[in-house]
C-alpha cells in the first residue's frame, strides 16, 4: 500500500544553486551574509531598496561577466564576496539566463529569426540520433510555435515581427521564450515589469508563473512591484487542469523565499491563488523571416552593405581627386618648355666648341641650321617623353599612394565608424549581453562576419576607385594634348601596374619574342600573357616537384644582385619578400588589407572596451573610432613608403 502511494508521488524538488554574499568591508551595500539555496521550481526574491547589490548578485549567478576584470573591480568596489556552488549534474550551458531590466533581442532578426538562434544554441534533445545535425525546418517551427504559445504570443501574427515592432509587454514575453528555448533551470528577472501597465504586468506576471508550473523553472526575482511578484510566487494555487504538473514537486512554495538586504532575514513568500491564460493558435504564416541566424547571412548583409552602398563614395571622391590631380600634373607639364633653355645653351656652349674645333667662328647659317636641327629633335623627343612621364606618373601616384590611402580615410567612416555604432549600439542595449547567455560569442556573432565582409570589399573599392582616376587621367590626357602618336597611354599604365617581376623564374614572363626568337625590345607582352606564363612556370614547377620530374624548380632570387649573403645559404629571402612585396599590384592590394583589417580592429576595440555602455556613449565611441583608425592608416602610409627604400 505504501509502495503503490510512493509511486505516483511527485519527485522532492532538486538544490540547482547555493548563493552565498558575504560583506568584506564596511563600504559593502548590505552588513549581514547572505545565502540562499535555489530549488527546481522555487521563486527566490532579491528584496531591498536600490543599490543594496541585488543586481550584482544576480549578474554573478547569470555568470555573464564571470572572471572578467569588470567583475573583479565591481566586487572590490562594493566590498563583496560572491561565490555561486551549482550542483554537478547541472551542465554550463543549461545553468542560468536573464530577462534583463532593458528589454534586451537582437534588432537584426524577427522573434522566429531571434528563437531560432536559441534554439541553435540550446542543448540537443537526449533522443535525438545525431545531435550535431540541423534540425529539419518544420520541427523548427514546430518549436517556435510552441515557445510563442507557452508565453502567450500568437505564432501567425508575431513571429515575423521585428522587435521595433513590439509592445513592451510582448518583448518581454519573446525575452522569456528565449530562456525557454536555452532549457535554463534558473532565469533571472530583474525588474521584468518595469515600464508595463497594469494590465501588461499582470499578464507578464501570469505567464511566468505558468512557467513555473509547467516547466518547473526556478526564478530569482528581483522587482519593486510586490502585487506582481505575489502572483509569480504563488504558482501552486494558479495550476489549472489542463496543465501537467505531475513532474513538479507538491508543494511549489516549499522552498520559495524572500531574501531582504537591507534587513537579510529569510522570509517564507505569501501564498495567493493567481490563474494564467494563454493564447494559442494552430495557424502557421507561410514563411518565417529568418535572415541572419546564420553566419553567413550576417557576411552576405555585410558584404553588401559594405560593398554596394559604398560605391557612390568611392567613385565621387576618386572621380574629383582624378579630375584635380590629373589637371595638376597635365597643366605643370605643358607649362614645362626646356626647348628655350636648350637653345641658349647653343649659344653659351657650342658655338665656343665649334671655335675650338674648327680654329674659327661659327657663322650665323651654321648657328641657324644648329638650333633649327636641335629644336626639331626637341620637337620629336619632348612630347612622347610628357606622356609617357605623365602616364606613368598619375598610375604610380594612385596605385602606390593616393588609392590605398584615399579609400581607407574613406573607410574610416563609412565601414569602421558604421560597425562600431553597431557594436556600441548592441553593448548599450545589452544585446552582446543576451548572446552570451545564449552561449553565443559577440565576436562570432558581429565581428567575424564583418571582418571578412570587409577584407573582400576593401580592395574592390580600392581597385575601383583606382581605375576611375586612372581613366580620368586618359581622359585629362587628351583634353590638354598630352599624347602622341608615338605613345599609347594604356600601354604605359600597364608597364607600370605590372612591371618585370624581378625574379630569375619570372623574368622571361615580360619578354616579347619575335618570330626568329630573339627577344623584342621594343614590345611588351599584354597583361593577359604575363599572368598565363607566370601560372604556367608556377604550375610546372609544382608538378615537376610532386611527381619527381626533372623540370628546373622555382628560382625566386632577385636578378639585380649577382651575389648574397655568403654567412647565411638564405641571405636572399629579405631581397625577395622586398621585391615581391613592393611589386606595384601586390602593394596596392597589400596595403589596403592592412588598412581596413587596422579600422575594424580599432572599431571592435572601441565599441567594446565599455561593458556598461549606455546610448548616450555610442556618438563618441563612433567618434573615437574614425578619428584613432585614421591616424593610423596614416602611420602605417608612412611605414609602407619606407620599404621604398630598401628596394633597389
Amino acid at each position: 500500500m505504501t509502495t503503490a502511494a510512493a509511486a505516483v508521488e511527485p519527485r522532492q524538488p532538486r538544490p540547482l544553486v547555493t548563493v552565498t554574499a558575504v560583506p568584506t568591508g564596511p563600504q559593502a551595500p548590505f552588513s549581514n551574509p547572505v545565502e540562499f539555496t535555489v530549488y527546481e521550481g522555487s521563486c527566490i526574491e532579491l528584496r531591498g531598496p536600490s543599490g543594496r547589490g541585488k543586481t550584482t548578485i544576480a549578474n554573478v549567478l547569470t555568470g555573464i561577466t564571470a572572471n572578467t576584470a569588470y567583475e573583479r573591480t565591481l566586487l572590490h568596489t562594493l566590498h563583496l564576496d560572491i561565490r555561486c556552488a551549482w550542483s554537478d549534474t547541472i551542465p554550463v550551458a543549461e545553468r542560468c539566463g536573464v530577462l534583463f531590466q532593458q528589454t534586451t533581442l537582437l534588432d537584426d532578426l524577427t522573434v522566429a529569426g531571434n528563437l531560432t538562434v536559441a534554439l541553435s544554441q540550446a542543448p540537443p534533445p537526449s533522443s535525438s540520433p545525431s545531435p550535431s545535425l540541423p534540425q529539419p525546418q518544420q520541427q523548427q517551427q514546430q518549436q517556435i510555435q510552441a515557445l510563442l504559445e507557452c508565453v502567450g504570443l500568437e505564432y501567425t501574427r508575431d513571429g515575423n515581427k521585428y522587435p521595433p515592432e513590439l509592445s513592451g509587454g510582448m518583448s518581454r514575453r519573446v525575452c522569456l521564450a528565449l530562456q525557454l528555448a536555452q532549457q535554463k533551470r534558473v532565469i533571472v528577472l530583474d525588474e521584468p515589469f518595469a515600464g508595463l501597465d497594469a494590465h501588461a504586468g499582470r499578464s507578464i506576471a501570469h505567464e511566468l508563473a505558468r512557467v513555473r508550473r509547467v516547466h518547473n523553472t526556478a526564478f530569482v526575482l528581483i522587482s519593486h512591484a510586490p502585487q506582481l511578484t505575489d502572483i509569480v510566487m504563488t504558482a501552486a494555487a494558479a495550476a489549472t487542469d489542463e496543465e501537467d504538473t505531475t513532474a513538479t514537486p507538491k508543494d511549489w512554495n516549499k522552498h520559495n523565499r524572500v531574501i531582504d538586504l537591507l534587513a537579510p532575514t529569510v522570509v517564507a513568500a505569501a501564498a495567493a491563488a493567481a490563474s494564467s491564460t494563454g493564447t494559442t493558435s494552430s495557424r502557421r504564416p507561410t514563411k518565417l523571416n529568418l535572415f541572419g541566424t546564420t553566419c553567413c547571412d550576417r557576411f552576405l548583409e555585410r558584404l553588401v552593405d559594405y560593398t554596394v552602398y559604398s560605391i557612390p563614395l568611392i567613385g565621387m571622391a576618386f572621380l574629383a581627386c582624378g579630375f584635380a590631380i590629373s589637371m595638376l600634373s597635365a597643366d605643370l607639364l605643358i607649362r614645362l618648355d626646356v626647348s628655350g633653355k636648350v637653345l641658349e645653351l647653343i649659344n653659351t656652349e657650342v658655338k665656343p666648341l665649334i671655335k675650338v674645333l674648327t680654329g674659327s667662328e661659327a657663322t650665323t647659317l651654321q648657328m641657324i641650321g644648329i638650333r633649327f636641327k636641335v629644336n626639331t629633335m626637341l620637337q620629336q623627343t619632348l612630347p612622347p617623353a610628357k606622356a609617357r612621364l605623365y602616364a606613368i606618373g598619375i598610375t604610380k601616384l594612385f596605385v602606390l599612394e593616393i588609392g590605398p590611402l584615399v579609400t581607407a580615410l574613406l573607410l574610416c567612416g563609412r565601414i569602421g565608424g558604421s560597425y562600431a555604432g553597431k557594436v556600441a549600439t548592441m553593448q548599450a542595449t545589452n544585446q552582446n549581453k543576451l548572446l552570451g547567455v545564449l552561449g553565443i560569442s559577440p565576436y562570432q556573432w558581429t565581428y567575424y562576419p564583418a571582418i571578412v565582409a570587409a577584407t573582400i570589399a576593401a580592395p574592390i573599392l580600392t581597385i575601383m576607385g583606382t581605375s576611375i582616376a586612372i581613366y580620368v587621367g586618359g581622359y585629362i590626357a587628351t583634353q590638354y594634348n598630352i599624347t602622341h602618336p608615338d605613345t599609347n597611354y594604356w600601354t604605359d599604365v600597364t608597364k607600370s601596374i605590372v612591371p618585370p617581376l624581378r625574379l630569375h623564374s619570372f623574368e622571361p614572363c615580360w619578354t616579347k619574342m619575335n618570330a626568329d626568337g630573339t627577344e623584342d625590345v621594343n614590345n611588351y607582352n599584354d597583361l593577359v600573357t604575363i599572368l598565363f606564363s607566370i601560372v604556367s612556370i608556377m604550375s610546372e614547377a609544382m608538378m615537376s616537384k610532386l611527381t619527381g620530374g626533372n623540370s628546373p624548380s622555382l628560382d625566386v632570387r632577385v636578378t639585380y644582385k649577382a651575389t648574397t649573403d655568403s654567412s647565411s645559404p638564405y641571405g636572399w629571402i629579405a631581397d625577395t619578400l622586398i621585391e615581391i612585396v613592393t611589386y606595384p599590384l601586390i602593394y596596392h592590394l597589400l596595403k589596403s588589407e592592412i588598412f581596413i583589417v587596422t579600422i575594424m580592429s580599432v572599431a571592435e576595440y572601441v565599441a567594446r572596451k565599455n561593458i556598461n555602455l549606455t546610448p548616450k556613449g555610442v556618438p563618441a565611441c563612433i567618434t573615437q573610432s574614425v578619428v584613432i583608425s585614421g591616424l593610423l592608416v596614416i602611420c602605417l602610409d608612412w611605414a609602407f613608403s619606407q620599404l621604398w627604400l630598401l628596394r633597389e
